[in-house]
């Protein structure tokens, strides 16, 4: 499974308590055709050993798998499940890392570069939000409103001013901040990002 641009900034992990139950439910439903037995060379669920080359490259990279998909192997884009959201994707590697006993950090080791060093705002915003993509439903669209852009599906919008990506809207939760703050950082090639982001969870509470 795997996430060619998200990218997520900081280097918090979840213990297995704290995953949703969605990566659960996920992984027994979906990822458990090869994840249980190995099969196509897949990692176990619960293999350390399967899992530990792997989760060295960061939590950002196996994301990228399960999104994508892996050449010349048996990993699928969204394990051949293209129903699911990113967001379902990216629980199932929680849970599994999690399973493994590993808490990989999620910062990438070298974010590739996406944009040039002398990019225009309009041009940042346009790529960011192309990338943030990711967490919305497939299909979704990106609408651009003057120096704004906005994700459909996904709550968030994006505009930049002198070279600093902003992000605003309200998402699901607060750990679809820190993939968009991340997603956002590697697609702008490292520059500086501003969340304005609210979880619609702390909006529920109040």
């Amino acid at each position: 499974m795997k996430s060619s641009r998200a990218v997520l900034i900081g280097t918090a992990c979840l213990s297995l308590n704290a995953i949703a139950d969605t990566g659960e439910a996920v992984v027994k439903a979906r990822c458990s055709l090869c994840h249980e037995g190995g099969a196509g060379g897949a990692p176990k669920i619960g293999n350390r050993v399967d899992w530990e080359p792997r989760a060295a490259r960061g939590k950002l990279a196996l994301y990228e798998v399960a999104l994508k998909g892996k050449p010349n192997t048996a990993m699928m884009p969204r394990g051949g499940f293209r129903d699911l959201s990113a967001d379902e994707v990216m629980s199932a590697v929680d849970y599994m890392v999690a399973r493994a006993g590993l808490k990989p950090g999620l910062q990438p080791e070298a974010a590739p570069a996406t944009l040039a060093a002398d990019a225009d705002d309009k041009t940042i915003t346009a790529y960011v939000a192309d990338a943030l993509r990711e967490l919305a439903p497939p299909g979704s669209r990106v609408e651009m409103q003057d120096e704004k852009a906005s994700i459909g599906g996904a709550g968030i919008e994006v505009t930049t001013r002198e070279g600093v990506v902003v992000l605003s809207g309200t998402v699901k939760n607060a750990e679809i901040i820190e993939r968009a703050q991340a997603i956002a950082q590697v697609a702008s090639n490292g520059r500086k990002i501003e969340s304005r982001l609210i979880s619609a969870t702390i909006l529920e509470r109040d």
